[in-house]
């Protein structure tokens, strides 16, 4: 039998390393689905309004934060968190930061409104494969030790989302930074054009447009990785 000390022990321990538990990243990618899509059912049909915030084109541009800590069984040989746990904890904060920016999107497709699909329902909902993910890596993050990702729409263009996070800490010192780009599926495999998902979640401007004309060159290199594909193909 385990003595009381030991319980206690294995019971910190799995609170501890919540984050890669069995089943953990499937719990924590839908728990934000839901809470940003499900729960907000009646109170999004009230007010008619996103539930987050974002109901205007300057809102668009606003971090979104996910708090997380170090989890022991994220360290690497060096005691730090390994590079690549940043990924996972990078799908979450943009799943959270996705259903909230597009939430109006998300329901306007689920409810047919424009009636572009068959019916109603989940099958109707955008989908976002990843392409690419670059990141930089400015400081180390120590084990337990306390985080947060924000992240936000930085720029777009006729295919592409590009979203910036950075992983901070106190004092909003950063320690690495990172810029995902998206490209979003609809009735199978026609695309989401970028300005449509904004013009239909009500955040598009010309102020929002200049913006991202500011915004585009920084992230334009990664658009397109035709000649990387046409290497890769070739050094067989």
């Amino acid at each position: 039998m385990l003595s009381t000390a030991t319980k206690v022990l294995v019971a910190l321990f799995l609170v501890s390393t919540h984050k890669t538990l069995p089943f953990a990243y499937f719990c924590r990618f839908y728990y934000h689905i839901i809470r940003q899509f499900i729960l907000t059912n009646w109170t999004y049909h009230e007010k008619r309004l996103n539930t987050f915030g974002f109901t205007k084109p300057n809102d668009l541009f606003n971090w979104v934060t996910l708090k997380s800590r170090v989890s022991p069984l994220e360290i690497d040989m060096y005691l730090h968190k390994s590079n690549s746990t940043y990924f996972l904890d990078l799908d979450i904060a943009r799943t959270k930061l996705v259903m909230r920016v597009f939430q109006k999107l998300f329901w306007n497709c689920y409810k047919n409104v424009h009636g572009e699909f068959k019916t109603t329902g989940f099958a109707n909902m955008p989908y976002a494969p990843i392409a690419t993910v670059q990141a930089s890596f400015k400081r180390e993050l120590k084990p337990f030790q306390s985080f947060d990702i924000k992240s936000k729409v930085f720029a777009w263009d006729e295919k592409w989302l590009f979203i910036l996070s950075k992983f901070v800490t106190k004092g909003d010192k950063l320690h690495t930074i990172a810029v995902t780009k998206y490209v979003f599926k609809k009735n199978g495999r026609q695309t989401f054009k970028p300005v449509d998902m904004l013009k239909d979640a009500g955040l598009y401007s010309e102020e929002v447009e200049a913006q991202n004309a500011k915004n585009y060159p920084l992230v334009s290199h990664m658009a397109s990785i035709e000649d990387l594909e046409r290497v890769a193909h070739e050094l067989n």
